[in-house]
C-alpha cells in the first residue's frame, strides 16, 4: 500500500517511535519492554519501499563532529564508511546524533542511494544537499 502511493506521488508519513513492542506468542501479541527508535525504524520502512534517498529531519542544521565543544564543525557529506569510523570513535551521542547516523549509514550499507539529516526547516534544501549532512555510499 505504501509504495502504491508513493508512486502516485503522494507524501507518506508511517513511521515513528514510541509505540509498544510486541512479540507474537500462537495467536496472541504479548507486550515486552523496550523503546522502538524512530530513526531507525524510518530507515527500515525505506529500504523496504525501495526509496532512494532517507530524509532525517531534527532541530540541528547538520551532524557536528565535536558537538557541543570550541571545535565543533559541520559535516556536509560523508561516506558510510566514514560516518562509521566516526560512530565508532564515539564521535555522535547516544541520545542525541548517533542512532540519526546509525540508521542513515545502515540504510546506505543496505542498499539505499543516500541519507540526508538537517533542519526540519531547511527540508528541502537538505534534500538538494545544499544545507544539512549527506551520507553515500564509499
Amino acid at each position: 500500500m505504501i509504495r502504491t502511493l508513493v508512486g502516485v506521488g503522494t507524501i507518506v508519513i508511517a513511521s515513528g517511535g514510541g509505540g509498544i513492542p510486541v512479540v507474537e506468542d500462537g495467536p496472541r501479541l504479548i507486550g515486552r519492554e523496550g523503546v522502538v527508535d524512530k530513526d531507525l525504524a524510518a530507515a527500515i520502512l525505506a529500504r523496504d519501499v525501495e526509496a532512494s534517498t532517507l530524509l532525517i529531519l531534527t532541530d540541528v542544521q547538520a551532524v557536528q563532529r565535536g558537538f557541543g565543544t570550541d571545535r565543533a564543525e559541520p559535516i556536509e557529506r560523508m561516506t558510510a564508511a566514514e560516518a562509521r569510523e566516526l560512530l565508532e570513535a564515539g564521535e555522535f551521542g547516544a541520545g542525541s546524533m548517533g542512532p540519526k547516523v546509525e540508521a542513515a549509514v545502515r540504510f546506505v550499507e543496505q542498499g539505499g542511494g543516500r541519507a540526508a539529516i538537517g533542519d526540519l526547516d531547511s527540508a528541502v534544501a537538505v534534500l538538494a544537499e545544499k544545507s544539512g549532512t549527506t551520507i553515500v555510499s564509499g
